[in-house]
């Protein structure tokens, strides 16, 4: 049976979530709630929304609750989150997988699926694994930074080089989440795939 793709779906970034639906910018001043909305789009389009409220209880312990509409079905549902310390300063935030109880740095929700978990636990391939065609070149660019400048092959767990700063780290990430909204966009258009979730 062929795997799912990790791009044909739609994903939740941990760390950015906290950084832009958070008041202090996921620093740890002080416990705090947050409520927000998230959203994907197409060509300007909005391909789907969702629901949350974020509930810092500790410096480095927090709770993400869902909600948002999938198939029907009213989905409403809390997720764990930590943040760990990064190896030249500051902090970044995981997510544990409701499933697998795992940390993961991005949540999927594929096409079929009813709740965000880690790419492990919906058994998720990356286009890349599955296109013998070959690969477009947002996908080749995300690979490239991967492996020259970051030395690894995970998008979902970028590691950070012992000789990299924490500044040029940073600016790597952002660059290939960029990317992968890039991919996650031309691969919609493509294939017109029909997302459609609306806060529950």
């Amino acid at each position: 049976m062929a795997k799912a793709i990790v791009e044909h779906g739609l994903r939740l970034p941990i760390h950015r979530m906290m950084m832009e639906g958070t008041t202090n910018k996921g620093r740890f001043e002080k416990p705090m709630s947050s409520t927000g909305s998230w959203r994907w789009t197409s060509d300007g389009e909005i391909r789907g929304t969702i629901g949350y409220a974020i509930h810092q209880t500790a410096s480095n312990h927090a709770t993400l609750d869902l909600s948002y509409t999938v198939a029907g079905q009213v989905m409403n549902y809390a997720i764990q989150l930590v943040a760990e310390p990064c190896r030249f300063g500051g902090w970044r935030w995981f997510a544990f997988c409701p499933h697998t109880g795992r940390k993961a740095c991005k949540l999927y929700l594929p096409n079929g699926g009813k709740r965000f978990l880690s790419r492990k636990a919906y058994s998720l391939a990356y286009r890349s694994q599955c296109d013998a065609a070959g690969f477009d070149r947002t996908c080749n660019q995300r690979n490239r930074i991967l492996a020259r400048k970051l030395k690894g092959d995970d998008p979902q767990l970028p590691l950070n080089p012992q000789w990299m700063r924490l500044k040029t780290y940073e600016l790597w990430l952002e660059v290939l989440d960029g990317l992968e909204s890039e991919i996650n966009t031309a691969l919609v258009r493509r294939f017109k795939l029909p997302l459609h979730l609306m806060p529950g």
